[in-house]
């Protein structure tokens, strides 16, 4: 029994898309851009013309729409115009809608010769449905002939259209779900372990640079999640299958640190853990060795190798065994330094951070805080700042001014704000170090040091910044005249923001420079922002008593504007 089909308003529409979408999509109806629409119980779908055809989908459900995906390559959050088109079509064309029973209904009463000759000329006008009608399927009680599966996986991955690729190769994993529903987690694994071992092979960096969405990698993490349950739900596993599989495993773990650290098929690397016997890890370890030490084929980075050190720790951990060996042997000089202050060895641990950390300030930090944890903080302060003298990186500024907070004084907790403030100044961190600074009687000496480089450094936004936020008003306007076009707008708002209480008229014509400026720079979003700095002059205006001369301006800009259609919309909405 069906569903009933949800009646749907516009406003629902217009609220599952932008505002621009929207009214693109309005267009688009009214010119008649779809056509063929079909309804499918719930699913919805048509061709819908545009710069070219698209096929717009939506899955319909009690509460309106469920789902929805279009091939337009839209991605900037909500329904795209075609979309809105399509739901435009069911609400107001219904009867234009062509109702369809589901695929199974529609072939039930097809001769077997009807079938075929039907798959004949869909696959004369559409090619690459070869792929799917050669594909392999699966029946209870035969064996999978895995030649096929080869054949197929390795023509998914010629592909360019990822989508398509993610659901030809997820068709391929449905064959090895099949055998699993069954429990005969042989043949599954079989199927399995031959789709990873392809995915290895084929999924590089040229697929993921196009596999924006992660569609082809998710299958993959599915089939390597198949692989994991198989190892560990299959009986009386033959010795080679199982080898067999377990280096597929270790193949998907390598891949993944050669892309980057992605997650790619991430579950592979907890059934090495799983389910690797102690014959299985003597072999894993070697070839892990031999990728460390440069040996074999494969070479990884420094992050690369403490992830795989970091997995030979956790094997040895859950066997009971002590990992002490594998991290002073094969560990990064990160990992070694910080097992050295675990164990207490400080000095050793300081001499491997000052020979390595030195260019990493984010190491640097880290290892000054677990300095901090094995309660050295004298150990900590020398190490930071060391590091900043080889390399002023404001990031030590941050972890000085926090240190002193916690274990100095007042004097050294202003004296680090300030250094850092110098480095990068920040409006929050000039009012912080004001407060503190005048509780101690030092602003009067230090404010000049902090303005002075910013004057010559001619960072006037900085300075529009601590005017405002002083109430210098003279100062904050003379700074103003020194901003980009770009920086200007921005700070000519808050500087109206700020002098609407003590200079209302100065606040109106610096609101007036910033509605120009959006008019000028067209687009509706610019309208927009434009009526709602109107909003404010007309409430100045009123405060003023200058509501005519308010009246007047805004007849001037429309009809200096008057061939702007949008702009109107936005004044009229904005009742203005």
């Amino acid at each position: 029994m069906s569903l009933p089909l949800p009646v749907l308003k516009e406003s629902q529409i217009k609220a599952l898309a932008a505002d621009q979408s929207f009214e693109r999509g309005q267009r688009y109806y009214r010119n008649g851009a779809i056509y063929n629409p079909v309804l499918q119980g719930q699913t919805l779908w048509a061709d819908c013309e545009g710069t070219e055809t698209y096929q717009p989908r939506v899955t319909l459900g009690p509460e309106g729409v469920e789902d929805s995906d279009c091939t337009c390559p839209y991605d900037w959050g909500g329904l795209c115009k075609h979309l809105v088109a399509l739901l435009l079509t069911y609400i107001h064309d219904r009867d234009s809608i062509r109702s369809v029973p589901p695929i199974p209904e529609l072939l039930a009463q097809r001769s077997r010769e009807d079938l075929i000759a039907l798959v004949e000329r869909m696959v004369q006008r559409h090619p690459d449905l070869l792929d799917w009608v050669d594909m392999p399927t699966t029946t209870g009680g035969h064996t999978p002939n895995l030649d096929n599966y080869r054949r197929a996986v390795e023509r998914v991955f010629r592909g360019s259209d990822m989508d398509t690729m993610a659901a030809a190769l997820a068709a391929l994993a449905e064959q090895g779900h099949h055998f699993a529903d069954h429990g005969d987690w042989v043949n599954a694994g079989d199927i399995y372990q031959l789709l990873l071992e392809e995915a290895n092979d084929h999924y590089d960096d040229t697929v993921l640079e196009v596999d924006y969405d992660g569609a082809v990698a998710m299958v993959i993490q599915d089939i390597a999640e198949g692989l994991s349950d198989s190892l560990g739900e299959a009986k009386g596993l033959d010795t080679g299958r199982h080898c067999l599989w377990i280096e597929t495993c270790l193949a998907a773990v390598l891949k993944d640190l050669q892309l980057g650290g992605i997650d790619y098929a991430y579950p592979a690397r907890d059934a090495l853990l799983k389910h690797s016997t102690d014959e299985d890890w003597a072999w894993v370890e070697g070839q892990i060795r031999q990728v460390i030490q440069g040996t074999g084929l494969r070479k990884v980075s420094e992050w690369g190798q403490e992830s795989l050190v970091d997995l030979l720790v956790k094997r040895a951990k859950t066997r009971g065994q002590s990992a002490d060996t594998l991290v002073l042997e094969l560990g990064t000089s990160r990992q070694k330094a910080f097992y050295h202050l675990r164990q207490g060895n400080v000095d050793a641990a300081l001499s491997l951070a000052r020979s390595h950390f030195m260019e990493l300030p984010g190491l640097v930090k880290q290892f000054a805080d677990a300095l901090l944890e094995a309660n050295q903080p004298a150990l900590a302060l020398d190490f930071i700042q060391t590091c900043q003298q080889e390399r002023d990186y404001y990031g030590y500024g941050e972890w000085l001014v926090q240190f002193f907070a916690q274990h100095g004084s007042p004097e050294q907790m202003v004296a680090a704000q300030f250094d850092h403030l110098k480095l990068r100044f920040t409006l929050e961190g000039y009012r912080d170090l004001k407060a503190k600074a005048e509780s101690l009687g030092q602003w009067d000496t230090l404010r000049p040091q902090i303005i002075t480089p910013l004057q010559e450094g001619k960072r006037f936004s900085s300075l529009v910044d601590i005017a405002l936020l002083e109430q210098d008003w003279e100062s904050a306007l003379a700074y103003l005249e020194h901003l980009n076009r770009f920086e200007r707008p921005k700070y000519s708002i808050l500087a109206a923001k700020a002098l609407e209480a003590d200079q209302p008229q100065i606040a109106i014509a610096l609101y007036r420079q910033v509605i120009e400026t959006a008019i000028a720079n067209r687009g509706r979003d610019n309208y927009r922002q434009a009526a709602e700095h109107l909003k404010a002059v007309q409430r100045l205006s009123q405060s003023l008593s200058q509501e005519a001369e308010f009246s007047q301006y805004v007849q001037t800009l429309r009809t200096q504007n008057k061939n702007l259609p949008a702009l109107k919309q936005e004044l009229d909405r904005a009742k203005l």
